[in-house]
């Protein structure tokens, strides 16, 4: 039978790694197939619908949410980058603050936040944003691995290590990955002004934004052609058409009140149009915001969830059919900024002419998150009782409506995180993590760094494969088994491989921040090898040394 349960897992590798299949769908299909067959209880595999680990990602989820909506990123960010006039200045001002952030919450909110400020940067100081919107995403994933609650692969290992009587403190994994943090921190500032190129100019000004532009009935252009009136075609902005209710007219028919124009713009062409008295909007007013973490969807989908219009967005399609994903920026409008802090799929937000509106109740969400970590770290309660509690008090207070806070479920996320608990029962039931064990045992000949040097590498490969959440659940038993044979601390040997899981420098597709960026920053497959493969030398150099002097 442990042939046939290896031949589940490995099947169920690559169909994720293929990128064909979605994960989700690939883990479901091999605990359907492992419960069929036998080779774990049903209740093993489907102990990750109440694993203590899936419960806090989904509570820690919300708490994150809750923070980002006060804004209170957003200001920091601002005050931090407000003097910077280069790519290193930027990220030495950002390091210490987000990666203190990204140990403490989700690392996806947080970069979605800082893709809109770094993408200003770029157009108002001529900071190059693809010299730091990557080494940003990266240094979120080394500090999340410094904590319990800051990266979902953590608290997966924690969940499946408990059920094997190992418990894993908030800050027990930071002995090895607070170190190998800073090495890797030290490296994306020496190595990322030098590995990309500033992005070449004509590039940043093509006309990418689909704008639809409506007519005010204090427009002063109407009953005039848009030729006449100078917003037909200039450098930043094209007239694609005008929209009179459900006809497109050609660009030369005489405006109307109502009418909607349809522009391909540059990003600065946006706002100018937005501006401009031709259409009579100017007194409204027109916002900056990136779209929130969770599952893709069309621009419809996003305006169907609360009381915004979406007025222009990075896309050749229509414009309200056109899909956005978690870090995508949009512009938009709405009659009650009110809707823009409680609007669920929006992440960061800003007045398009000034700085993102203050919110309150700060201090009270930053005193929940805090009563959060101090409440697990000194064991004043379970993890997942403190981050759940975390979580209703977010909307108890008022810091989030019930369905916002319903809405920063991730089940996507959830769900691939509860199956990959079941990949790991079919791992541990079958016999699959001893005999891993007594291989590398045996290729080590007992040598304890052959041991760190293994597990390191192997943990970083699989990482960068599938995902993060696959390789928790299939090396957490293993080097449970490893460190009961060699004699050697299990929640250190844990820490070697939460660290090493967050080495996810290599794959676009490994990390959801990595996703995020790739698009702002213009990265290409070959963009993240290239820079990765010397971020993922380096981390393995440093977190190898730190692990062998640890466990020594």
């Amino acid at each position: 039978m442990i042939y046939v349960a290896a031949a589940i897992v490995i099947l169920t590798l690559v169909a994720m790694a293929s990128g064909k299949v979605p994960p989700v769908l690939a883990l479901a299909a091999a605990i359907s197939v492992a419960a069929i067959l036998g080779i774990a209880e049903p209740s093993q595999l489907f102990a990750g619908l109440s694993n203590g680990g899936v419960i806090t990602v989904a509570a820690m989820l919300v708490i994150a949410k809750g923070v980002i909506h006060t804004g209170v990123v957003t200001r920091v960010a601002w005050r931090l980058l407000s003097s910077v006039t280069t790519a290193s200045q930027t990220l030495g001002r950002l390091i210490l603050p987000v990666g203190a952030a990204s140990a403490m919450m989700n690392t996806t909110p947080i970069v979605a936040m800082l893709i809109p400020a770094v993408k200003e940067l770029q157009q108002t100081r001529g900071i190059p944003a693809r010299q730091v919107l990557l080494p940003i995403a990266h240094v979120t994933t080394l500090a999340g691995s410094t904590t319990l609650v800051g990266t979902s692969s953590n608290l997966l290992i924690a969940g499946i290590a408990s059920g094997s009587g190992v418990e894993v403190g908030m800050f027990s994994f930071a002995i090895i990955a607070l170190p190998v943090a800073i090495v890797g921190w030290a490296w994306l500032l020496f190595a990322s002004p030098r590995a990309f190129k500033a992005s070449d100019d004509a590039e940043e000004k093509e006309m990418t934004w689909r704008v639809e532009i409506p007519v005010s009935a204090k427009a002063n252009g109407v009953g005039r052609r848009a030729g006449d009136l100078g917003v037909a075609t200039t450098q930043e902005f094209r007239l694609l058409g005008i929209r009179r209710e459900m006809a497109m007219l050609e660009p030369e028919e005489p405006i109307a009140a109502g009418d909607t124009m349809v522009f391909q713009a540059t990003e600065k062409g946006v706002t100018a149009l937005w501006g401009s008295p031709r259409f009579g909007l100017a007194e409204q007013r027109l916002y900056a915001a990136s779209v929130a973490p969770g599952e893709p969807g069309t621009i419809n989908d996003l305006e169907s969830h609360g009381k915004v219009d979406v007025v222009a967005a990075q896309t050749e399609d229509q414009l309200h059919e056109a899909r956005v994903n978690a870090g995508d920026t949009i512009y938009l409008t709405s009659d009650n900024p009110k809707s823009m802090y409680e609007h669920s799929d929006i992440g960061l937000w800003q007045d398009a002419a000034g700085k993102a509106p203050q919110v309150g109740r700060t201090y009270i969400a930053l005193s929940i998150l805090a009563g959060v970590i101090v409440a697990a770290t000194f064991g004043l309660a379970a993890v997942e009782i403190a981050a759940l509690t975390g979580a209703v008090l977010m909307v108890v207070t008022g810091v989030l409506s019930p369905r916002a806070a319903a809405r920063a479920l991730d089940w996507n996320v959830l769900f691939i995180l509860a199956g990959s608990v079941g990949l790991g029962a079919i791992v541990v039931e079958s016999g699959i993590a001893d005999k891993i064990s007594d291989a590398i045992t045996a290729i080590s000949a007992g040598s304890l760094i052959a041991v760190v040097i293994t597990l390191a590498v192997s943990t970083a490969l699989l990482t960068n494969i599938t995902t993060n959440a696959a390789a928790a659940s299939i090396l957490t038993p293993v080097g449970l088994t490893l460190a009961l044979d060699l004699g050697a601390n299990p929640v250190m040997i844990l820490a070697l491989i939460g660290t090493c899981i967050s080495f996810t420098f290599i794959n676009p597709f490994s990390h959801q921040s990595n996703l995020m960026v790739m698009q702002p920053g213009r990265y290409s497959m070959k963009s993240f090898v290239k820079f990765g493969i010397p971020l993922v030398a380096v981390s393995l150099v440093s977190v190898i040394a730190v692990s062998y002097a640890v466990l020594m």
